[in-house]
């Protein structure tokens, strides 16, 4: 039987009414990769019980403090008891953390500036909380995007909220809609690191669509790749397999499909995990 990976969802509202939504690349590139790709809808969370949950509290999760310009990771995983995020990880082998809206600067010591874009609270505490679970199994996971973001957040580092604010930044990151699908700067894959072993140690063009970058790396992670202005483009930590990259590679593998290895590495890290 194929692994089952769990692909992270986002909320897209419309008039009346709210989807959960994912782009089929996604699902695609697991698939392509000998993977089950199942989608995992948000779950309520500590105060993401209802449509009129309060704003966010940092307070609220007793692992994270907030200290400065960050919030100290957690020692334990952030839960309110048996959640949903409990039962969803019992029904796959390995997770993906996809791209969407950027992540309330509460979650990491910061309110919200005037060039953040797009927030969906209810999504960064399922995220979190995620993350925290998936480490305490010793998961295989893959970030991508705001993926890589969430990650660095949720363990304990901090974000610039966007491009502008950290000087000789280049605006390429954020590509412009109509050439998401294009290869808009260069990254260096530090040799010796886990991406390397998958990618090779090597400099290569990636698609970029973010406004938002990691300003502290949190503690537990290592920089294996960064763009040529310095912008750390991929991180990677300890245990079975945890990676996050910036790029798409769902986005390119039709046209790259060396990227589809590293959606094939989770894959086969996912079929080793062992049966509980």
């Amino acid at each position: 039987m194929r692994p089952r990976i769990g692909i992270t969802s986002w909320h897209h509202r419309d008039d009346d009414e709210r989807w959960e939504a994912v782009l089929d690349s996604y699902a695609r590139a697991v698939l392509e990769a000998d993977g089950l790709p199942v989608i995992l809808p948000i779950a309520p969370t500590l105060s993401a019980l209802s449509a009129t949950a309060q704003p966010f509290d940092p307070s609220i999760y007793s692992g994270l403090r907030a200290n400065g310009w960050r919030l100290e990771a957690c020692a334990e995983p952030c839960r309110s008891g048996p959640t949903l995020v409990e039962e969803y990880l019992e029904t796959i082998d390995g997770l993906i953390l996809t791209g969407g809206a950027d992540i309330h600067p509460s979650f990491y010591g910061q309110i919200v500036l005037e060039r953040c874009g797009e927030i969906d609270e209810e999504r960064d505490r399922f995220e979190v909380e995620l993350i925290h679970a998936t480490r305490t199994r010793d998961l295989p996971f893959f970030g991508i995007c705001r993926g890589l973001q969430v990650l660095n957040v949720a363990l304990g580092g901090a974000l610039y909220q966007d491009l502008s604010y950290r000087a000789g930044t280049d605006p390429a990151h954020m590509s412009p809609r109509e050439r998401r699908g294009e290869p808009a700067h260069g990254v260096a894959i530090a040799p010796g690191s886990r991406l390397a072993d998958i990618l090779g140690p090597r400099d290569m063009p990636v698609t970029s669509t973010h406004h938002q970058i990691i300003r502290d790396l949190a503690p537990d992670l290592a920089a294996s790749a960064v763009a040529p202005d310095g912008v750390i483009e991929a991180v990677e930590g300890p245990g079975r397999f945890l990676l996050a990259v910036q790029w798409h590679p769902e986005r390119m593998a039709r046209r790259h499909p060396d990227q589809l290895a590293l959606f094939r590495t989770l894959v086969e890290q996912a079929k080793r995990r062992p049966q509980t």
